[in-house]
C-alpha cells in the first residue's frame, strides 16, 4: 500500500447539528439560520428560545436562510438535541484554567481533525449573556473555545458560529496516518472510563474530562484496540479485589484443625 492511500485527511461529518441553547437574540438567530443555509445545513435543535422564532427580525436578518425555520426542532433540554449524533462539542469563552478539569478546550481547528470519519456532530453554542453552564459542558463530547489576540474573546453568537463551521467544513490537510477509531469504538471505551471513574470516586467534571481527552487523541483503531483491552483489564481486577473484599470469612478459617474437624463428623 502506497503511503499516500494511508495518510488521513481531516473527515467532513456526514452530518452538522448546530445546537442553540436558550438563544436571546432574534437578530443572532436570523443569522444563524442564514449561515446555516450557506453551508447547507439544515439540522437546528434550538433549546427553550426567548422569543417566537417566527417573529419579523428573525426572517428579515435570516433573509435566504428564513426557508430553514420550518425545519428548526424546538426543545426543553439540551439531552434531546445530542440526540442521534456520535460527537458534541460544547462552545465556551472560559477555558485552559490550569485547576479546571472540565474546561480543557480545544480550538475550532483542531475539531476537523478529531472527529472520527463518518461521525454527525453537534455544535453546541450557549447563551448570549452567560454561555453554557457546568452540566451542559460535561454533557458534550469536547470542549471548545475561540482564542483571541487580545484578552477579550467572547464574539457574537452568529460571528462564532460562523467561524466554527468554516473550520469544520473548509479545506485543510492531513493530520493522523492509519485508521480512525470509529466513534462506537470510542464510545465503548469511555463507558469503561465511566465506570472506572465511578469506582474510584472520581467527580463529574474529572470523569468528563477523561472523555474530553479521549475525544482530543485522534486515536487510530490499533490503539483503540489497545486502550480497550486495558481498561477492560483494569476493570475486571478492580471487580475481582472487589468482590474478595466483600466475601464473608470462611467460619473455618483460623480454627483449630481438631475442631474443624469434629465439626465434620
Amino acid at each position: 500500500m502506497e503511503r499516500s492511500e494511508l495518510s488521513i485527511a481531516p473527515t467532513i461529518p456526514v452530518a452538522v447539528r448546530i445546537v442553540l441553547v436558550e438563544p436571546e437574540g432574534r437578530m443572532n438567530f436570523g443569522q444563524v439560520l442564514r449561515l446555516s443555509r450557506n453551508f447547507g445545513i439544515d439540522d437546528i435543535c434550538v433549546v427553550n428560545p426567548k422569543f417566537d422564532i417566527h417573529d419579523p427580525e428573525v426572517v428579515e436578518f435570516a433573509a435566504g436562510g428564513s426557508v430553514l425555520l420550518e425545519k428548526v426542532k424546538i426543545v426543553d433540554d439540551l439531552g434531546k438535541c445530542l440526540e442521534g449524533v456520535s460527537i458534541s462539542v460544547c462552545t465556551t469563552s472560559i477555558a485552559g484554567s490550569s485547576d479546571d478539569p472540565l474546561r480543557q478546550a480545544v480550538s475550532p481547528k483542531a475539531i476537523r481533525w478529531l472527529v472520527p470519519s463518518g461521525s454527525r456532530i453537534a455544535l453546541v453554542f450557549g447563551r448570549e449573556s452567560v454561555g453554557l453552564t457546568r452540566s451542559e459542558l460535561s454533557m458534550c463530547s469536547l470542549i471548545s473555545t475561540i482564542l483571541t489576540p487580545s484578552d477579550y474573546n467572547v464574539l457574537n453568537l452568529s460571528h462564532a458560529v460562523a467561524l466554527y463551521l468554516y473550520e469544520l467544513l473548509g479545506p485543510a490537510e492531513s493530520l493522523v496516518v492509519g485508521e480512525r477509531c470509529p466513534s462506537n469504538y470510542i464510545d465503548i471505551i469511555i463507558r469503561y472510563v465511566e465506570k472506572l471513574g465511578s469506582a474510584y470516586g472520581m467527580s463529574r467534571d474529572e470523569v468528563a474530562s477523561l472523555k474530553h481527552v479521549l475525544n482530543k487523541a485522534a486515536l487510530t483503531k490499533v490503539e483503540c484496540r489497545v486502550l480497550y483491552k486495558l481498561l477492560k483489564s483494569a476493570l475486571a481486577i478492580y471487580s475481582k479485589a472487589r468482590k474478595l473484599c466483600l466475601e464473608p470469612p470462611d467460619s473455618s478459617a483460623g480454627r483449630a484443625p481438631e475442631a474443624a474437624a469434629t465439626e465434620g463428623r
